[in-house]
């Protein structure tokens, strides 16, 4: 007897089927009834198929329309490496943020000076970029 749940095989034969070209970006995927009248399943089966697909990005649901297979995602970003263990920062040297943003905060309310951080933002080169 196979282990896989019957509604992971059968959302892994569609996402072979949309992997392969059978089903395209943009086709529309059987309907619950149809899935269940093809396969012999239940209601409930059929939609945990199209849930399954849905969560891994394959189709999309459409309000009073059905389920539509999803166009392809783009490549993965570039890999980012995670930063080498070093020692632990001398605590001599150590600062706290709390003490000098509760200071900071404090000095704002002593004088008429405002400074709006909502629209702050880092450079956009420091941000990680699909190519």
């Amino acid at each position: 007897m196979n282990s896989i749940p019957l509604y992971r095989r059968l959302a892994t034969h569609y996402r072979e089927a949309m992997t392969s070209g059978t089903l395209a970006p943009g086709d529309r995927m059987p309907s619950l009834r149809d899935l269940m009248q093809r396969h012999g399943v239940s209601l409930s089966t059929a939609l945990q198929i199209c849930r399954q697909l849905e969560a891994d990005g394959y189709v999309e649901a459409r309000p009073r329309s059905g389920y539509f297979v999803c166009p392809p995602e783009r490549g993965e970003g570039h890999a980012l490496e995670e930063p080498k263990p070093g020692p632990p920062p001398d605590p001599a040297r150590y600062v706290g943020m709390n003490a000098r943003v509760s200071e900071f905060i404090a000095r704002g309310r002593q004088c008429a000076v405002r400074v709006n951080f909502s629209s702050a933002r880092s450079a956009p080169s420091l941000y990680p970029a699909r190519h």
